[in-house]
């Protein structure tokens, strides 16, 4: 049976790499906050491989100004395991850690135009206009509340 596991930063960051920044250093997929005391980061994987990842950080949400916010970042599927329920699996146990470990009220993300559809269909609410993220396109913001 899967289950979402906590893993340290490293675990994460060779997929959040090949699916998200493939055409940069892999540094690039370093996020400063990786190694605070605070961040936490998760993957679903099976048979040894590791399907999906994402990370979350202790960020503020200035659209919406709450006691806690935190942000998704790195959330990143293996190409031929999009669309098998990893994703909704990882997210799941994100939230479910928020919701029982932490005082958050707000998870949010910076989504590609292209998770627009998957954020929704898991609860969160798509807000202000689109923006460009040099190097990786177009983003608008998302937030779901806890």
């Amino acid at each position: 049976m899967l289950k979402v596991e906590k893993v340290s930063s490293h675990v994460v960051r060779p997929l959040r790499h090949k699916v998200l920044r493939p055409n940069l250093p892999l540094e690039a997929s370093i996020m400063p906050t990786d190694d605070q005391h605070d961040s936490a980061h998760f993957m679903v994987k099976k048979s040894g491989n590791i399907l999906c990842v994402a990370s979350i950080y202790y960020e503020s949400f200035e659209a919406m100004p709450v006691k806690r916010a935190t942000r998704l970042r790195g959330m990143a599927t293996e190409a031929a395991e999009i669309r098998k329920g990893y994703g909704t699996m990882v997210l799941n146990g994100v939230i479910q850690y928020l919701k029982m470990e932490t005082d958050t009220e707000i998870l949010w993300c910076n989504a590609r135009v292209t998770a627009f559809g998957f954020y929704e269909k898991m609860g969160f609410t798509i807000v202000g206009k689109e923006f460009a993220i040099p190097n990786l396109g177009p983003h608008k913001t998302g937030y779901f509340k806890l």
